[in-house]
């Protein structure tokens, strides 16, 4: 799964912020991060389905790692 330019920056405040507030609903967290909820929603979803976001079982989400390692590839220059 792949975060589009620019939205990589939004995932990792996303990911920042809810480390910060811990377990929360998502509405929570888009208020926390001052964002649409709409776009949050989309965001957890992705952070969620690539393991970086866990949802409890009464439905709140929270990140479940105290860091995370991100490699990046470097595109081969010919």
């Amino acid at each position: 799964m792949q975060f589009e330019t620019g939205a990589q920056d939004e995932g990792h405040h996303l990911l920042d912020t809810l480390h910060r507030v811990g377990p929360c609903s998502v509405y929570a967290l888009a208020k926390a991060a001052e964002r649409n909820y709409s776009n949050v929603h989309s965001d957890v979803a992705r952070l969620e389905e690539i393991g970086l976001i866990e949802r409890t079982d009464e439905g709140t989400v929270l990140v479940p790692y105290d860091s995370v390692e991100i490699l990046v590839p470097l595109a081969h220059v010919a």
